[in-house]
């Protein structure tokens, strides 16, 4: 299952299919390397499902495209919560992480809204 996971994990900053480089994933669109933290976490919540205790809501939209991991749909904020619209999950505690530790090249032509 986890050979599964690296072939169809997506961007959470462009959407993209992201490839396997460095021990960890890495967006060849937008130049990022995902870090081992972030990686971890999204195999656990996206692949593995592990149960895990419920995320803080946020108070705001924060700034921002993100993806799902897991189908690379844009994210949606509803009720507190960055939100895959198929259900997925929510990638509220990972925002931090990926804007200051994952810089993404700026892209043209980002995948759009469904």
């Amino acid at each position: 299952m986890f050979t599964c996971f690296l072939n169809n994990m997506h961007c959470p900053k462009c959407g993209d299919k992201m490839v396997f480089k460095n021990n960890s994933l890495y967006c060849e669109r937008g130049n990022m390397l995902l870090t081992h933290t972030l990686y971890a976490r999204f195999n656990a919540r996206f692949v593995e499902k592990i149960p895990e205790e419920p995320l803080l809501p946020r108070s705001q939209n924060p700034r921002g495209r993100f993806f799902c991991p897991a189908c690379g749909q844009r994210m949606k904020f509803a009720g507190g919560y960055v939100q895959c619209p198929d259900g997925h999950g929510s990638i509220n505690d990972s925002i931090f992480d990926l804007n200051q530790f994952c810089q993404h090249d700026r892209v043209e032509n980002q995948k759009q809204e469904a």
